[in-house]
């Protein structure tokens, strides 16, 4: 595996012994690219091999009674099936948001790799306790706050975890989501959306052009989000 944005995060976070890094570096990877929209996997599908995102963005998401829920977002560095390794039946759809480039790793080689080192091994363990811990914020923030809250808060998050694979310069960074796209990940009508995204352009605290999105007070926008980043567990903050 060429250098990351995964290896990168990692070694902001909780380090990266050079033996380790090779041993991700040897890992066989072939390139996918996807267009806007197009699966990567379908709810049912049986996976043999884990996907890291190496550029664009990922959603999982299922479909209930016609209406798209998205359950997650993932960014350059991430894996969105690291699960299938034990839990090879994929039970939602992950789907790219705009175009996005992944590697696919088979599953016997990076168990390999996982049983040549414990610190390879408690890093991806790591990955899926974050992620878990990701998942229960989503349910928060779709569940018990309001919509300018709910919105600010899934900005913020993006922006951190863009931070933290040097994807955001000077508080800007790309972003293909639509409005109905944002719908979807926070339950909300696209009506409601534009409202709310009117809402934070009013009151200066970002602009949204095509795909840039630019934070022009962060720190503003994560009291309005009541965001935290400890849940994320990524020493990269920009208030820090």
């Amino acid at each position: 595996m060429p250098a990351t944005f995964f290896a990168r995060r990692i070694r902001e976070a909780v380090g990266l012994s050079p033996a380790d890094h090779e041993a991700l570096r040897s890992l066989r990877v072939s390139e996918r690219q996807l267009e806007n929209r197009e699966l990567l996997f379908r709810d049912g599908d049986t996976v043999r091999h884990c996907s890291i995102l190496l550029d664009g963005f990922l959603a999982r998401s299922k479909v209930m009674l016609e209406r798209e829920q998205i359950l997650s977002l993932h960014v350059p560095g991430d894996f969105p099936d690291l699960q299938t390794i034990h839990l090879p039946v994929i039970d939602h759809d992950v789907v790219s948001i705009g175009p996005s480039r992944v590697g696919q790793i088979a599953h016997t080689d990076l168990q390999r790799v996982l049983d040549g080192s414990r610190t390879l091994t408690r890093i991806f363990w790591r990955e899926t306790l974050i992620e878990a811990a990701t998942f229960r914020e989503w349910v928060c923030n779709t569940a018990a706050r309001d919509a300018l809250a709910c919105i600010a808060h899934l900005l913020c998050e993006l922006a951190v975890r863009l931070d933290a694979v040097g994807l955001v310069k000077d508080n800007t960074f790309h972003l293909p989501l639509t409005q109905q796209d944002l719908a979807s990940a926070t339950g909300m009508s696209t009506v409601h959306v534009n409202r709310t995204l009117q809402e934070l352009r009013n009151r200066r605290l970002i602009s949204w052009e095509g795909r840039t999105v630019r934070l022009f007070d962060r720190e503003a926008l994560e009291r309005v989000g009541d965001f935290t980043p400890e849940y994320l567990h990524n020493r990269l903050h920009a208030s820090d």
